[in-house]
């Protein structure tokens, strides 16, 4: 799969539908997954790279207390989703209300590797400003040797 990289605004219309830019949809393929994210985000990712995430879920425990709340929180809001021909794919309401998302406004979304993130636009900026400075981001870059 390819790196998923960069971002765009994008305006939000009037029935909570987002243009996926190009380059995302082309990696994204015809089909992908929606879901509630951390720290107030959407979060997309391709019918693939859902497979496994779910496979890892396959492991361990079926009972274990952060387990099941890990899967509550990612599996209830998922939606599986697919563009229009021109590119438009429908925000679910639950996702948009979770990330502030409204109609007619704008939002920025990212390419992060191996998933993309969806945000309210002036809630990804001011997530940025608080990691501006976070010296624990500099260490954990120290730690995986970049």
């Amino acid at each position: 799969m390819a790196i998923l990289q960069g971002g765009s605004t994008i305006a939000v219309d009037d029935k909570g539908r987002v243009v996926i830019p190009m380059r995302f949809r082309a990696n994204l393929g015809e089909r992908f997954v929606m879901t509630r994210g951390f720290e107030g985000c959407v979060l997309v990712f391709t019918l693939d790279r859902w497979q496994e995430l779910s496979q890892k879920f396959e492991n361990g425990a079926t009972f274990d207390r952060q387990k099941m709340q890990l899967q509550r929180f990612l599996y209830s809001a998922a939606s599986e989703v697919a563009p229009d021909s021109q590119g438009r794919v429908a925000i679910p309401q639950e996702l948009r209300e979770w990330a502030g998302i409204e109609p007619n406004s704008e939002v920025m979304i990212a390419g992060c590797s191996n998933r993309v993130e969806i945000w309210e636009k002036l809630a990804f900026y001011d997530h940025l400003r608080e990691v501006k400075n976070a010296t624990d981001l500099i260490d954990y870059a120290r730690d995986l040797g970049i």
